[in-house]
């Protein structure tokens, strides 16, 4: 992977869950446009617990097919059962995807041995590589260092991780036996402090909304501009910051129809943002450059 930003692509539906494909594809082309150096389709801010499964694959199809080769394309398989996430991927397997991105299973799971168990066996169901994605914030069960080293030896198909663990990813990064693994930092805060390290790569949904900002973020880092960098990290976070606040689906998906990006880009339980809402996102993002 080259050194850069990883989008993780909000999922535009209709009022029906159907795939908004013109959309999805034109978020695509703006992210490549701004210099993403690859997409998750279907991550966390992606909608994948929430969206069918029939959904699912027109939006993996979707992904890949408007990438067109230019950029790897990652895309989640996340879910609560051996047999869900092989049926999952089996629905998915003829598309030409880089890698399926797991969590650990997000309902109950306890030791070890159970999450190794669990991405071992759907690893073993695919002739596609497999990323890990730490997230224990909703999963409730985190990735360690030792998991990851054991699981590298079982699985020689397991190509990456993604996680906001910066020393879990530092020691990842030092270890040779780990060369020519991914890793992928999702603690945005400091991205242009830990960029120096290695850790080269920042996957996370707010550069779908920000891609100004993000393309000045890496292309300053790699100039070694650090104000330059700093800066359009304060505005990328400044805006997450702003639709926390705001209430983060909702807003998240009034910022992606202020872009263009048409659809509803968040879970069928959410409430509609209303003007007052949509005005505070406005104002933000023309802030920060956005609009």
């Amino acid at each position: 992977m080259n050194r850069g930003f990883v989008p993780a692509l909000g999922t535009p539906l209709d009022s029906n869950g159907r795939l908004c494909k013109e959309s999805y594809a034109k978020q695509i082309e703006r992210m490549i446009e701004a210099g993403a150096v690859g997409l998750l389709s279907m991550g966390s801010m992606g909608q994948q617990a929430f969206i069918s499964n029939d959904v699912c694959v027109e939006v993996a199809e979707t992904a890949v097919k408007a990438a067109a080769g230019r950029v790897p394309v990652f895309v989640g398989a996340m879910d609560n059962s051996i047999k869900r996430a092989k049926a999952r991927i089996a629905s998915m397997e003829h598309l030409d995807v880089t890698a399926f991105v797991l969590t650990t299973p997000y309902y109950e799971i306890d030791t070890p041995a159970q999450v190794e168990k669990y991405f071992s066996e759907v690893a073993k169901s695919t002739k596609h590589n497999i990323m890990l994605y730490d997230l224990p914030g909703v999963t409730n069960y985190k990735i360690t260092y030792d998991m990851v080293c054991r699981l590298k030896k079982e699985i020689p198909n397991l190509i990456g991780i993604k996680s906001a663990d910066v020393q879990m990813l530092r020691k990842i990064r030092l270890n040779p036996e780990f060369e020519g693994f991914n890793t992928f930092c999702s603690n945005l805060d400091i991205f242009d402090v830990i960029y120096p390290w290695g850790i080269g790569s920042i996957l996370d949904g707010m550069f779908t909304c920000t891609p100004v900002n993000g393309q000045k973020l890496v292309e300053c880092m790699n100039k070694g501009d650090r104000e330059g960098a700093a800066e359009a990290l304060t505005n990328i976070v400044a805006l997450r910051d702003k639709l926390l606040e705001l209430d983060l689906w909702p807003a998240y998906s009034a910022a992606m129809n202020l872009l263009g990006f048409e659809g509803i880009h968040a879970p069928d339980w959410i409430t509609e943002s209303d003007d007052e809402v949509i005005a505070a996102v406005k104002a933000e993002m023309e802030r920060i450059g956005e609009l």
